[in-house]
């Protein structure tokens, strides 16, 4: 083998490791500062995107809220007209033929206990 094929075979290795020495030697804080940006970047990308999908959630639980809430009042609007004195009169008197009474006719029942002597 000559000298020149020899040095061409010895030379790769060393230039990779020459390169890979001096870059961990002289760019090293170079290389960390890229890392640590890389990495806060996508931190940031990751974070943006959980951050959007809560927004997109608690809007659907606002809508959720704002709809169970008037549903709530319209219940208890409901509530309010099915206990209304005037309406509970109506239909005892209209559908079930019921009638006030005057103080002669009313009666008042006791129960008597059979026990007493």
């Amino acid at each position: 083998m000559s000298k020149v094929a020899r040095k061409q075979q010895i030379k790769p290795p060393f230039l990779l490791t020459h390169l890979v020495s001096s870059v961990f030697k002289t760019n090293l804080l170079t290389m960390v500062i890229a890392l640590v940006t890389l990495a806060s970047a996508f931190a940031l990308i990751v974070l943006s995107h959980k951050q959007r999908n809560l927004y997109g959630d608690l809007e659907q639980l606002h809508t959720e809220r704002n709809q169970l809430d008037k549903q709530w009042r319209q219940l208890r609007l409901e509530q309010r007209v099915w206990a209304e004195h005037t309406r509970l009169e109506d239909v005892a008197t209209q559908q079930l033929g019921m009638k006030n009474l005057d103080a002669k006719s009313e009666r008042i029942v006791r129960q008597i206990n059979d026990q007493e002597d």
